[in-house]
């Protein structure tokens, strides 16, 4: 009865995501896909697991009272997947990375790079990061930002998340300077989701020199990714207040976007790569997150330099306090 493991993995999720949207996403199938494995799974057993006439979607008690014995199939499944990629040659090993869509601007050259020393191995890349995607098994890799401890998991350091505070010298002239979080009141706003892409919520915290104090604007636009918030201001059509300063700094140095806000700022985070223990066990994939993890952590280490080139060791020190 219980033979359509894809239909146990829609009911987990939904279990978890309330939305058939979202878990479609998460699954990487369509809705109605989603939908019709829920019904047939609900067929089989003669019972209601969801109740959909809620929102978001409600467990039944049938659904209580299964969902761990199912989470337990799973994830034997997922033991299983693991010991059998153990024994995989090089020849045929696949890792899978989960990426942020901030790192676009560099991560196929560095993958190429890793690549060269390593012809034989096959890559998947997937973005954005989404930890419970990869908390179920759907990545071996994953980029993550002030993400708290996960367990079960190595995290490795790479580096600092440094936001900038940014708009185009023409958007400048046009509608004078932004030297204040205040000053946002009078201007269309750019900011990503962060860090759930479904949340309703826009606020964060500037920081300068001990102040905070929350984000406010009343114009608007927020985007689940990043290089859309970057290409709206350099259509000088606003101004975005954390755009991250790796994803930037060629914009920074090159004169398109400048920083605004008089030195306030979101605060500074660390960032990881983070794998999980059991995937830290097979060679290749703690070799490549080691590798991984060097590699981004040295790039932001040579865009805190170039900032500093640009603007002084001053601005930089307030930006990561």
């Amino acid at each position: 009865m219980l033979n359509d493991l894809e239909a146990l993995e829609v009911f987990a999720s939904l279990c978890t995501t309330g939305s058939i949207q979202k878990t479609a996403q998460a699954l990487g199938i369509d809705s109605p896909t989603a939908s019709r494995k829920l019904t047939k799974l609900e067929t089989q057993l003669g019972r209601q697991l969801i109740n959909r006439e809620k929102r978001p979607f409600e467990m039944t008690a049938d659904a209580c009272a299964i969902i761990g014995s199912v989470k337990k199939i799973l994830e034997e499944r997922q033991q299983i997947e693991t010991y059998y990629r153990r024994l995989q040659s090089d020849d045929a090993m696949l890792i899978r990375v989960m990426i942020g869509n901030a790192h676009i601007n560099f991560a196929t050259k560095f993958i190429l790079e890793y690549a060269e020393q390593f012809p034989k191995l096959r890559f998947n890349m997937l973005s954005p990061s989404d930890v419970p995607s990869f908390l179920e098994g759907k990545a071996d890799v994953i980029c993550l930002s002030a993400q708290a401890q996960l367990s079960n998991c190595i995290m490795l350091p790479r580096g600092r998340m440094i936001f900038v505070p940014v708009a185009t010298p023409q958007y400048l002239k046009e509608h004078g300077p932004i030297n204040h979080p205040d000053d946002l009141l009078h201007h269309r706003v750019f900011s990503n989701l962060y860090p759930n892409s479904f949340s309703l919520n826009s606020n964060y915290q500037l920081t300068k020199k001990g102040q905070s104090c929350s984000f406010q604007a009343i114009d608007t636009i927020r985007y689940s990714n990043v290089e859309m918030t970057r290409r709206s201001v350099l259509e000088h059509a606003g101004i975005a207040p954390c755009m991250p300063l790796f994803f930037i700094i060629d914009d920074l140095e090159a004169g398109r976007l400048v920083p605004v806000l008089g030195g306030w700022h979101r605060p500074s985070h660390q960032n990881y790569v983070v794998c999980k223990d059991d995937d830290w066990k097979i060679r290749q994939i703690r070799m490549f997150s080691n590798w991984w993890a060097q590699k981004l952590g040295d790039y932001e280490k040579e865009c805190e330099a170039r900032l500093i080139k640009l603007y002084g060791r001053k601005f930089f020190l307030n930006l990561i306090h």
